[in-house]
């Protein structure tokens, strides 16, 4: 029997395995569906360590993302993980952004993040090709690493540390009180921490935890930057996001081994592992997602119907470019080719209000724990966010 079984082997499920060892010297399992760690959300994302600017003060996101920023780049640069530490400007395409810049800026003094509010002029020795209207916000905390050699660290560090990984290894049914029923068979445990990502809702439904939650899986595509093009970004450049909207927008990231990602979109899919096309496409998710949709557009919550809107347009390269254009001086609708493979972000949503939840959502259950929203920035918080669950779990 394992003190501790992990459900699912992303940056978080991987996190909080490690704090259990280190704390309890604990018997821990990890088990994941795919044959290796981080083929999902974990190993797909920008692989922007977020300084903490988007979030209101006192959630759990604004709590964690500055010390596991901190953290993260600490971890890489011990690792000689390569990092782009050369921060994010967010920028303002209309007058009638500058009141939500100026939030961002408030949000960030009462987080404790390092930041500046420049004019143009300063602008241009930040990112000489970023255009903004009247003043950008510098933050200079950001920084950009591959995810996927973050995650390797990772793995091979819990593995030197006594944890177990199993692999082609899915969760199926809970069996009686503390026995998982996995595709390798049964796996006896003290606790569970389901750390399952797109399909946590299911498991946590199986203890009769979290039922008025659901995932809904939204694609980010990314496209890469043409090398000659005449936009040459030194970290990030970002736009004014829609405070009330969880994504922050299309943006141009330069990833540590140079290459300049645009993107992401947003899109609402039918399948939680629909990557490409309708490949992964289901009846039950697809249902699932074009009853919430019709929800929101009939509440029209938070301007949803303009929010989808945009998103929609991001289907067409034209598209995508227009929701670029705003951002840099010299960039042409030739500079835009196809990018890496796109991520699924698993947005939970509240049923009973049609809500998308931004902040971070951990549920208790019996001899369990569920973390069922852990969207951006948790690969930032990794290390503060699996504290924080292990502090859960103790009391």
């Amino acid at each position: 029997m394992w003190d501790f079984v992990v459900a699912g082997a992303g940056v978080i499920g991987v996190s909080i395995a490690r704090e259990l060892r280190r704390r309890y010297r604990a018997k821990v399992m990890v088990i994941e569906k795919e044959s290796s760690p981080g083929r999902h959300a974990s190993g797909r994302n920008s692989g922007v360590l977020h300084a903490g600017v988007y979030y209101k003060a006192g959630t759990l996101k604004a709590r964690l993302c500055v010390d596991g920023n901190r953290r993260m780049r600490e971890y890489c640069l011990a690792k000689s993980i390569p990092i782009n530490q050369n921060g994010k400007v967010i920028v303002a395409r209309s007058l009638e952004e500058l009141p939500s810049l100026r939030e961002l800026y408030i949000r960030s003094q009462s987080n404790g993040v390092c930041v500046e509010l420049v004019d143009t002029l300063a602008l241009k020795d930040i990112e000489p090709c970023a255009k903004t209207v009247e003043q950008a916000l510098y933050v200079k905390n950001t920084a950009v690493v591959n995810p996927q050699r973050v995650m390797d660290a990772l793995v091979a560090d819990a593995v030197e540390e006594g944890i177990e990984f199993r692999f082609d290894c899915a969760w199926w049914a809970r069996d009686g009180q503390d026995v998982a029923n996995t595709s390798q068979g049964r796996i006896a445990y003290g606790h569970l921490v389901n750390c399952a990502g797109l399909f946590a809702d299911k498991i946590a439904h199986q203890f009769d935890v979290g039922r008025q939650y659901r995932i809904l899986p939204f694609r980010g595509q990314f496209y890469r930057l043409r090398p000659e093009s005449k936009v040459q970004v030194c970290g990030n450049i970002y736009p004014v996001p829609d405070l009330r909207n969880p994504f922050l927008g299309v943006h141009f990231t330069r990833r540590p081994e140079g290459e300049v990602t645009v993107g992401p979109s947003a899109l609402p899919l039918l399948g939680r592992e629909q990557y490409r096309g309708l490949v992964g496409a289901n009846a039950s998710d697809g249902l699932a997602m074009i009853m919430y949709l019709l929800r929101l557009f009939g509440r029209n919550r938070d301007h949803f119907r303009s929010i989808a809107w945009r998103e929609l347009v991001k289907i067409s390269r034209s598209g995508f470019y227009r929701e670029a254009e705003g951002l840099a001086v010299g960039f042409e609708p030739g500079d835009l080719l196809p990018g890496k493979e796109p991520g699924i972000r698993a947005q939970l949503v509240d049923t009973k209000t049609a809500e998308l939840l931004s902040d971070f959502v951990i549920e208790p259950g019996p001899h369990s724990t569920h973390v069922l929203n852990a969207v951006s920035p948790a690969f930032t918080s990794s290390e503060p966010f699996a504290r924080h669950v292990v502090e859960m779990i103790k009391e």
